[in-house]
């Protein structure tokens, strides 16, 4: 599945996260002295060391470590700091953390605010209720980071979980019809025959490049509908204009090489030609 730079960087920084977590989990706790002596070096006057004592403590995963990154954040403590603790509870999915990072996801620092929304998009399933609407609040953030960061989470919680939500849906195509290319890659990993559709009553509202790469996406996943579905939205992409529609038609059609007879397939090929591409 072709992906955004941007979108395969986040994936990147996923599997380096689960790498890191495994990693930690092998790695014996600190004892209550070295997680004392750890707390206290979190306020040393070298951020260095303090962003190493935070770093330590976000790595040891026992109820002891969780508890003092709790009380930690609570606190506060300078950003760097901050955002290795909030690191850490990324890698517990400890629904206790929920309020502290709901209020971290307000916190004016955009980086800290990113952190936060990545660990909340680890909750529990159980805690949707209160974790979706946090999520989709972070669609509206200043800071483009952030918003992606509240996409690709998501449009992750939503491909693992069987009852979809309309409101996510709704406020992923909303974030498109404000010209913003965040929400393109969520959409398309999410997104069924009824959002492609959804969005082709949509043009002219909607960018066609962005409207094109989304539909590009959509055609990219192997579990996007059957080949009817599939042409509609080759002909959809028939109708955009711009650049992005044309690497969409040519990007099916190299995909779709070892189904030389497929009609969408063909579809491409044809729109292609008639724009006089190479």
């Amino acid at each position: 599945m072709t992906k955004t730079k941007a979108w395969a960087a986040a994936m990147t920084l996923v599997a380096a996260g689960m790498a890191a977590a495994e990693e930690a989990a092998t790695k014996p706790p600190l004892s209550p002295v070295e997680l004392q002596a750890a707390r206290s070096e979190l306020r040393d006057p070298s951020e260095a060391k303090a962003v190493d004592a935070a770093r330590r403590i976000a790595e040891d995963l026992s109820p002891a470590a969780t508890d003092a990154i709790l009380d930690e954040l609570a606190i506060g403590a300078p950003p760097r700091v901050q955002a290795e603790l909030l690191a850490g509870l990324a890698e517990r999915k400890d629904p206790r953390a929920y309020d502290v990072l709901a209020h971290y996801a307000q916190n004016r620092n955009p980086q800290l605010r990113k952190k936060a929304i990545v660990a909340l998009a680890a909750l529990p399933d159980a805690e949707k209720p209160r974790v979706e609407p946090a999520l989709i609040a972070a669609l509206s953030d200043p800071s483009e980071d952030v918003r992606a960061a509240g996409a690709r989470a998501l449009a992750t919680r939503e491909a693992h979980d069987d009852k979809r939500s309309p409101a996510v849906e709704d406020a992923l195509v909303k974030l498109l019809a404000h010209h913003d290319g965040v929400a393109v890659e969520a959409l398309g990993a999410l997104g069924g025959p009824g959002t492609a559709r959804r969005l082709g009553e949509l043009f002219g509202q909607i960018p066609d490049g962005l409207l094109a790469s989304t539909f590009s996406e959509l055609l990219h996943r192997n579990d996007f509908g059957p080949d009817p579905i599939r042409l509609e939205v080759v002909k959809a992409i028939g109708k955009l204009t711009g650049p992005e529609a044309t690497n969409a038609l040519r990007d099916y059609v190299t995909e779709t090489e070892s189904d030389k007879q497929r009609p969408s397939r063909a579809e491409a090929k044809k729109l292609i030609e008639l724009r006089g591409a190479q």
